[in-house]
């Protein structure tokens, strides 16, 4: 019998929120408990380098951000603070608490490249295990974990960039024509609490990643019932089919589910909204 290869013992991990070894550290999953912190950083994880000006597309994730804000407070410009979310999540992940910024003044380690200052590599200190974290280390290993861990989508950045913003503008042109929600993690807790027949206070125990996928799963099983049923009754009939056919399985679209700085700053004040609701 073939021995389970490195991705499918990831995967299982993953799927069962088992802690997970990388380049020396151990990542857990970010449980509920810490929902509102993840919430305000997670748009920071799914940013895509294309939507930054162009200067920053061919640096690795972590210094087209770092760069991209040393530029703005250069400029004079406000930051919106996505390095440091991005930070937060990291050391979340890690179960690292710590000042902020001691971890930036002493663990961040810098170089010259290129006229611009990057960050050469990261020290993390975690219990007795100190390791070193390069930048592309950063790019290549641990963000896709961290986002797999998470229920993260990340963005292809090799899709065509000028599809990506037409994409996302219909979307907000589309959007204009829809009823407002009024959106807030308590709520939204406490629905998945009540259709997964469970107390809130339970869901705290819960990893990230589970609650986004039994969400998902709550709202494919109420999506399939409602059209079946409006199907069924033979008052509706749809022009391409059942929209929702399965209760199971989401059907596959080319909707893409990443995030641009145009719309990160708009986005972060709704998430903080939600904060203080």
């Amino acid at each position: 019998m073939s021995q389970p290869s490195k991705k499918n013992i990831e995967d299982s991990a993953v799927r069962k929120g088992l802690p997970i070894k990388c380049k020396g550290l151990t990542y857990y999953p970010v449980t509920m408990a810490n929902y509102e912190t993840f919430v305000s950083c997670r748009d920071a994880w799914a940013l895509r380098i294309g939507s930054l000006p162009v200067r920053y597309a061919a640096k690795d994730y972590l210094n087209a951000v770092f760069c991209f804000e040393n530029d703005e407070v250069k400029e004079g410009r406000a930051i919106t603070g996505l390095f440091q979310r991005i930070i937060t999540l990291w050391l979340l992940a890690l179960r690292i608490d710590c000042n902020l910024d001691d971890f930036f003044r002493k663990n961040i380690f810098l170089r010259e490249r290129n006229n611009d200052i990057e960050i050469d590599h990261v020290e993390v200190q975690q219990g007795a295990v100190k390791a070193e974290i390069s930048a592309t280390d950063f790019a290549v290993y641990v963000r896709p974990l961290l986002a797999k861990q998470n229920g993260i989508v990340l963005p292809d950045e090799s899709d065509n960039i000028e599809l990506v913003e037409s994409a996302e503008e219909l979307e907000e042109i589309q959007g204009r024509n829809k009823k407002k929600l009024d959106l807030n993690i308590n709520d939204l807790i406490a629905s998945v609490a009540y259709q997964s027949n469970v107390r809130e206070r339970d869901i705290d125990d819960w990893t990230v990643r589970e609650f986004v996928y039994r969400r998902r799963a709550i709202e494919r099983g109420l999506r399939f019932k409602i059209m079946a049923q409006a199907e069924m009754s033979g008052m509706v009939t749809f022009k391409n089919g059942n929209p929702c056919p399965s209760w199971f399985a989401d059907v596959i679209d080319n909707s893409y589910g990443t995030v641009s700085a145009a719309n990160l700053g708009r986005q972060i004040g709704q998430v903080e909204g939600q904060n203080n609701s």
